[in-house]
C-alpha cells in the first residue's frame, strides 16, 4: 500500500486501519436512537456509564425525545437525575 500524501488520503488510511482493528466498537451506554445516546453521553461526562444506565430508563420513560423533554421543567428533570 503506498503511503498517503494528502490530508484526505491520510484520514482515509487511518479510518481503514481503525476499521480493521476495531470493526465493532461497543457503546456502553443504553440508548435506542441518536437522541437518547446524546443525552446519555452528556450525562456520562458527569459520572460513570454504569450510573447513567441506571438513571436514564426512568428519564426516557418520561421523555425519550426532544419534544417531550422540552415539556419538562428543569426541576422535574433534576428529580430524575437526583441519584447522581
Amino acid at each position: 500500500m503506498p503511503l498517503p500524501v494528502s490530508k484526505k488520503e491520510k484520514v482515509q488510511a487511518i479510518i481503514e486501519i481503525l476499521d480493521e482493528l476495531y470493526p465493532e466498537v461497543p457503546i456502553p451506554l443504553d440508548h435506542k436512537d441518536p437522541y437518547t445516546l446524546l443525552v446519555a453521553v452528556l450525562l456520562s461526562a458527569q459520572c460513570t456509564d454504569e450510573r447513567v444506565n441506571q438513571i436514564t430508563p426512568k428519564l426516557f420513560a418520561k421523555a425519550d425525545n426532544p419534544y417531550d423533554m422540552v415539556k419538562m421543567s428543569i426541576d422535574e428533570i433534576k428529580r430524575y437525575l437526583a441519584p447522581f
